[in-house]
């Protein structure tokens, strides 16, 4: 484990960090001036790069998710993606948990950013990005497959089939009571809104199951596909139970009192914060 001076330490490095202290010394403002002026000055850098990355991201080539197992790589369609490889939450999970701790939030990062733009990574792909054996990414992934989750990397794509997304899995962490802010950690910043969209789609089929429609009703009413909507019915059947009950109808309430006084979820109201240059990640 890292001490808490480390720690310090990393954010210091940080860049708008550097670019406040230079401010500070050499033009001499006030710390508020400065910390100011040198996010105005990363926002114009940003504006003028016309890069819609963020600090701590990379873009990288994946095999498109919809390309079908045994196909030659180099025949193999491929999408331009971003990967958060550092993100401002590392450093904490770093110090605190240590260095295999990361090494899991990277993997559970990437393979979703990955599979929410479009694209599969395989653990070759992970293993090289990470600097890592691909014996090490093999261990994280049966770490997650002991906890019920299966990443959607190219190979378990493959094997589990294109029913599987990773909506059932973000749905289920945010009813067992972990917070919306918790899963887009693991997530980057990707796909926030669409996760907030998951929600919203599963709080209809709750409500209209339990109004006892049928599929084909609920695909006429809501939009989504029958596959889709039944992965929603199942999840909603292992979820409803005691302990999830408080979350189950706090959901619901969204969908059958969107006009009253009672504040939104947590999905909605931390998808609303979220800075506009970060909204996105199509799923």
């Amino acid at each position: 484990m890292k001490t808490e001076p480390s720690l310090s330490r990393l954010q210091e490095k940080d860049v708008l960090h550097t670019i406040q202290v230079e401010l500070q010394q050499g033009y001499d403002l006030s710390p508020v001036e400065a910390q100011v002026l040198a996010q105005r000055v990363q926002q114009l850098v940003d504006e003028q790069a016309g890069s819609s990355r963020r600090l701590g991201q990379i873009s990288y080539q994946a095999i498109d998710a919809a390309e079908r197992a045994g196909r030659p790589l180099r025949l193999c369609r491929k999408v331009p993606i971003h990967l958060t490889l550092a993100d401002e939450g590392d450093a904490e999970v770093w110090a605190l948990e240590g260095p295999e701790a990361l090494r899991r939030l990277r993997v559970h990062r990437m393979v979703y950013e990955a599979h929410l733009q479009g694209g599969a990574l395989s653990q070759e792909d992970l293993a090289s990005l990470m600097g890592i054996s691909t014996k090490t990414v093999k261990r994280i992934f049966a770490h997650f497959r002991e906890q019920g989750e299966r990443l959607p990397s190219r190979g378990e794509l493959q094997d589990i089939g294109r029913g599987v997304s990773h909506k059932v899995p973000v749905i289920r962490k945010y009813i067992q009571d972990l917070s919306f802010s918790h899963i887009s950690r693991h997530l980057g910043q990707h796909g926030i809104h669409s996760m907030a969209r998951y929600l919203n789609h599963f709080s209809m089929v709750m409500v209209l199951e339990d109004r006892e429609l049928t599929p084909g009703q609920m695909q006429s009413v809501i939009g989504i596909s029958e596959n889709l909507i039944e992965e929603y019915r199942v999840l909603y059947a292992e979820l409803n139970v005691a302990e999830h009950q408080r979350a189950l109808e706090r959901l619901k309430r969204t969908i059958t009192e969107p006009h009253s006084g009672q504040e939104k979820t947590g999905a909605d109201s931390e998808a609303d914060a979220v800075p506009s240059g970060q909204k996105g990640g199509a799923a």
